[in-house]
């Protein structure tokens, strides 16, 4: 049953974490800081929620243990589930603002430190529950998504605030993108405990904010796609990159079908080197747009500068690979 019980928390987890992976179109997030995120929700967020959780549950147990039972359900544990997830995306917004460039990315990272909090929660309640087929139906499928969409609010507030002027506005944002996520907490927590009408309420709750975080996320494919064109336009009079790969890097079916025939033509390096290039290209444009926005509070003088020459050096290094002078 142990293993059973493993591999029902794994197999979904990696596949949801594929997905989302699939999700960060033009700029993924460097692995690092993505399995840095997952590992939070994991293991340390798990322990913290435990000891604050059994903490706080200590003056509820002078009441009636039916309404303990309930507030610590309803209440406690989505204060601090939500709290304690959220504060390791506040952690990378503060400290690695650089890769929080909007909405987009602080899904991303609200949702893989959802995920990681959902595995291990689901690998505990599935060893407590013996491999109950249909807890294990339950929490992949249908209640799959939920830590991470609840925390995928979170990180929309703070990728919300990454686009402002106002570099104090995350102090405004982060606690009511947290009262969301601990809201549609709440309200899942609430419904379940109530038969079968409450579970079709909680999915009726949840799906309809996983399909609110899902047209955010579509909208902010389409935000990206205006800077990447907005701010590589001049690039091209420049001379830094063709216009064939200006209409590549803008679309993402183009910059698979082209990695995809490079590969098929020059191996996997080349197959690399072009990823690297669409890369960094996307960088030079969102750097950029921040800077004209007015979003970065510093910036080396050369910066620029520096992403320009290594776009450059990636896309030489392409075209001697390829036999073009």
């Amino acid at each position: 049953m142990i293993l059973l019980s493993i591999l029902a928390a794994l197999v979904p987890t990696f596949l949801y974490l594929l997905l989302l992976w699939w999700l960060d179109k033009y700029e993924k997030e460097p692995w690092g800081l993505f399995l840095a995120a997952f590992a939070w929700g994991c293991v340390p967020a798990i322990i913290l929620s435990i000891i604050f959780e059994l903490v706080l549950d200590i003056p509820l147990s002078a009441l009636v243990e039916s309404a303990s039972e309930a507030l610590s359900r309803v209440v406690v544990a989505p204060v601090v589930e939500e709290g304690i997830k959220g504060l390791a995306v506040l952690l990378i917004f503060l400290i690695r603002r650089r890769e929080f460039d909007g909405l987009l990315d602080g899904i991303i990272y609200g949702a893989v430190v959802g995920f990681g909090f959902g595995m291990t929660e689901n690998l505990l309640y599935f060893i407590q529950n013996a491999g109950d087929p249909m807890v294990i139906l339950l929490r992949t499928l249908p209640f799959g998504l939920n830590h991470a969409f609840f925390t995928a609010f979170t990180g929309a507030s703070l990728g919300l605030a990454r686009q402002s002027r106002q570099r104090w506005k995350w102090i405004l944002f982060f606690p009511l993108g947290l009262l969301v996520a601990m809201s549609f907490h709440g309200v899942h927590n609430l419904a379940v405990g109530m038969g079968c009408p409450g579970l079709l309420f909680a999915l009726v709750s949840d799906w309809g904010g996983i399909t609110v975080i899902l047209v955010v996320a579509f909208l902010s494919w389409g935000q990206e796609k205006r800077w990447i064109r907005q701010e590589l336009a001049e690039e091209v009079t420049a001379g830094l990159m063709a216009p064939a790969d200006y209409q590549a890097v803008q679309t993402i079916a183009k910059r698979i079908g082209a990695r995809l025939w490079i590969w098929r033509k020059h191996g996997w390096r080349a197959f690399r080197l072009l990823g690297r290039f669409f890369n960094l290209a996307t960088e030079l444009a969102f750097r950029k747009h921040h800077l004209r926005m007015g979003t970065v509070r510093w910036q080396r003088p050369d910066e620029l500068e520096l992403l320009r020459a290594r776009v450059r050096q990636a896309r030489g290094a392409l075209l001697n690979i390829m036999g073009v002078s």
